[in-house]
């Protein structure tokens, strides 16, 4: 599994690297987080990034009307399985943003990047499917 994890991800510029390796048919699931202390919403252009262009991201993050502050991290999920792990961002002010990138050989590659964002009511998981494209 760590030969796998290495292959998967990989760190370039600060950023997220991502080799993405295998298929897996995602559900496409709302973007919200639901039954939680707070609400969490990851904003992305598309679920289809393209090779070697940064895809940006940004997630919200509340309580009722107040913005949080924590901590959002990564994971990327094949066949219902954790493959790889991002390690954590902080963040305040409720708002988070980053870029991932995807490197040519993810092209027609299929997988659940998941968003988790912690924060002092508790955590959060946000589902995003993902396939690089050219």
């Amino acid at each position: 599994m760590n030969s796998l994890l290495h292959r998967v991800i990989g760190r370039s510029g600060g950023r997220a690297s991502l080799l993405l390796i295998g298929l897996m048919v995602a559900f496409a699931v709302p973007s919200s987080a639901s039954a939680a202390a707070f609400s969490a919403r990851l904003h992305a252009p598309n679920h289809r990034p393209t090779a070697n262009k940064r895809w940006y991201i940004t997630v919200d993050v509340t309580h009722g009307r107040s913005k949080l502050s924590g901590s959002v991290r990564y994971q990327f999920v094949y066949n219902g399985t954790v493959v790889g792990h991002y390690p954590g961002h902080k963040f305040k002010h409720g708002v988070f943003h980053d870029w991932l990138l995807f490197p040519k050989r993810a092209v027609g590659i299929t997988l659940s990047l998941r968003v988790v964002v912690s924060t002092r009511y508790g955590t959060v998981q946000v589902p995003w499917w993902v396939k690089t494209q050219a």
